[in-house]
């Protein structure tokens, strides 16, 4: 009798920590659109698309909070969707040439301006994320009430790379940069730029060690050539 009575309470306290662990995994999810309303920027849960900020993801509250991606058009996503409905006069043939452009076309993302994947709080970016911009550079790392904050990686356009610290969304704190040209910084940088000692190797191999301030070099450093 006491050991049916010990299996019988064990499996209570089994199942009540699975049930208690499926609550905490079980998070809300939801769709916010991102406008300004009398003045003010908020989500809201109706919208359109095509012009405002479209999240999908877990919320909290009434706000983005946990997982989730941000994705904001600059324009419709499609251009053939509304010259369709100006041609419905034409010949059939030319009806028949934008239905298959549509085709073509569905689930392009052709005017797409920016998109935010990753970790949210309280409706701010906040944690580890990757923000795709719209000239096609992406920034990889910490975010902290919706900017740049932490250890990260920018990507840019033209094929140059930063990686190291940020700091309320400028680089701040030891970095590395990459040209695409092969030359490189490593150093300390300050609200974006260069600032502090600092070593420039270029693409050839010499390496120069110095001081900058603001970006500019102040002091001539030596120069290491390349073996």
């Amino acid at each position: 009798m006491k050991n049916i009575l010990l299996v019988f309470l064990i499996s209570c306290f089994c199942l009540n920590l699975i049930s208690c662990a499926a609550k905490t995994n079980t998070a809300e999810r939801g769709t916010f659109f991102f406008r300004e309303v009398n003045g003010t920027w908020g989500w809201h849960l109706e919208g359109d698309e095509d012009t405002e900020g479209k999240y999908v993801g877990e919320i909290k509250k009434g706000k983005p909070h946990g997982q989730g991606t941000y994705t904001h058009y600059s324009g419709p996503k499609s251009s053939v969707n509304q010259l369709s409905v100006l041609i419905s006069g034409m010949p059939v043939i030319i009806i028949f040439a934008i239905t298959l452009l549509q085709m073509l076309n569905q689930g392009k993302e052709e005017n797409l301006a920016a998109r935010y994947e990753g970790n949210w709080n309280r409706g701010e970016k906040h944690g580890k994320g990757t923000y795709f911009f719209p000239d096609g550079s992406r920034y990889e790392g910490k975010w902290k009430n919706g900017k740049q904050h932490g250890q990260g990686t920018y990507f840019f356009p033209n094929g140059d790379k930063y990686e190291g610290k940020w700091e309320d969304g400028q680089k701040h704190g030891q970095g590395i940069y990459y040209f695409s040209a092969g030359d490189s910084f490593v150093g300390q940088w300050k609200d974006g730029n260069p600032h502090g000692k600092g070593m420039y190797t270029y693409p050839d191999g010499e390496k120069f060690y110095g001081k900058w301030k603001e970006g500019k070099k102040q002091l001539h450093g030596p120069l290491i050539l390349a073996d």
